[in-house]
């Protein structure tokens, strides 16, 4: 087998979105396909590798899978010349910059197996990467300033006297909350480790029998249950009134981006592939208070070097609550927005620029580790290594 080309860091995307460099098919000429949706993440990832090599950094983009062994992996993309290009060489790199998560049991195998060495590091945090990716976990972490959130336990609460109960549990947590007016009779059920706002369901009282169908058609996937906020009315843009959620974008304890994603008409979900309307604003624009919680919570989290974003929402009272924490916010942007384009492009410079002072600082390590000695252990004598001249001999 050839030696793996190390690389200073590898882009590990989801297999769920993205093809991998091994596959023959003529049609896989890019990372991203339109069968997957997201064809502009190429110019996306496109731009990622072209800035890293004008930071003199080696990077490629692989996929879940891909991986092979602890930073190895089978295949990789590389972008040249302003066009991808396939390579079936074994790939390997001690900085995993990683876009996908455990969704299924061989995914969570091989996510073990990429990181299954101390020499092996994410770029992000594995302690906040756990806490976001379970949103039950994320609410009892940061219970004080989030939405109530029941999980549904698929064995105990698979039957309608089950989602009975912990709807009645439910509405006992919301009960103790200071502001039981900002939430409304309706239930938001979403999938407890999903994203990008699938599998999320919004019902009205005692809908059971619709909760449970739902729960009886995704067997795969584990729910939890909150009160819907009212909250078309807590923010304002442009001086009118809109729903919407709030993200602030952290790189280690600092905001780096901010902006607000309005949910289309008839819609809850902001998500911006659902069809919400990505709009960045200055941090000074949105209300001091939003800053504030995001900010309390950052330091409450006390990462020093991660990429994650931080979700809120404004109540039609003024109240704010933390939606959710996500370790991989998308780098993508509108093509038809300059302005959103120009603003993910700084992100990802930020990114790069991080890798760069990380390789760097691991570079001068290795450099700086003191000078071994030789021992001769017949008269106990220590020389230097850097003091024996060549071809010289020592006598014992």
């Amino acid at each position: 087998m050839k030696k793996p080309i190390y690389f200073d860091a590898l882009i590990v995307y989801s297999e769920k979105f993205s093809s991998s460099a091994s596959d023959s098919s003529i049609l896989n000429k890019t990372p991203f396909s339109a069968k997957f949706g997201n064809s502009s993440y190429n110019i996306v990832y496109g731009y990622f590798l072209e800035i890293s090599a004008k930071y003199k950094l080696k990077i490629a983009l692989t996929t879940s899978a891909d991986i092979i062994g602890a930073g190895l992996c089978k295949s990789f993309w590389e972008f040249k010349n302003q066009k991808w290009q396939k390579n079936n060489s074994s790939c390997s790199s001690n900085l995993i910059f990683d876009k996908f998560a455990p969704v299924n049991d061989g995914i969570k195998a091989r996510r073990k197996l990429l990181f299954s060495s101390q020499k092996v590091k994410s770029f992000n945090s594995f302690k906040l990467f756990d806490l976001f990716f379970d949103k039950q976990q994320t609410y009892e972490k940061l219970a004080a300033y989030a939405i109530p959130t029941i999980a549904l336990n698929s064995l105990k609460d698979n039957t309608l006297q089950g989602i009975s109960d912990a709807c009645n549990r439910l509405a006992k947590l919301v009960s103790c909350n200071a502001h039981t007016t900002d939430f409304s009779s309706d239930i938001v059920m979403k999938d407890r480790f999903g994203s990008g706002g699938e599998n999320v369901y919004k019902f009205t009282p005692q809908q059971f029998e619709n909760i449970l169908a739902i729960v009886n058609q995704n067997a795969e996937i584990s729910f939890i249950l909150q009160p819907f906020i009212k909250f078309d009315r807590g923010f304002n843009y442009k001086n009118s009134p809109v729903m919407a959620d709030i993200r602030f974008v952290y790189l280690g304890d600092k905001i780096v981006q901010s902006y607000i994603r309005i949910a289309q008409p008839g819609d809850f979900r902001c998500n911006e592939h659902l069809g919400g309307t990505l709009i960045y604003l200055p941090l000074k624009t949105i209300p001091q208070k939003v800053v504030n919680q995001a900010n309390l919570i950052a330091k409450i989290l006390n990462d020093k070097s991660s990429l994650y974003a931080l979700d809120f929402v404004m109540s039609n009272n003024g109240n704010v609550y933390f939606l959710e924490g996500n370790t991989m916010p998308g780098l993508d942007w509108n093509t038809s927005l300059k302005t959103n384009e120009a603003e993910a492009k700084k992100l990802i410079k930020l990114i790069v620029e991080e890798i760069a002072t990380r390789t760097q600082r691991k570079k001068k390590k290795i450099v700086n580790q003191p000078v071994k000695q030789i021992k001769f252990v017949k008269k106990n004598i220590t020389i230097p290594r850097a003091n024996i001249l060549p071809n010289a001999i020592v006598l014992s």
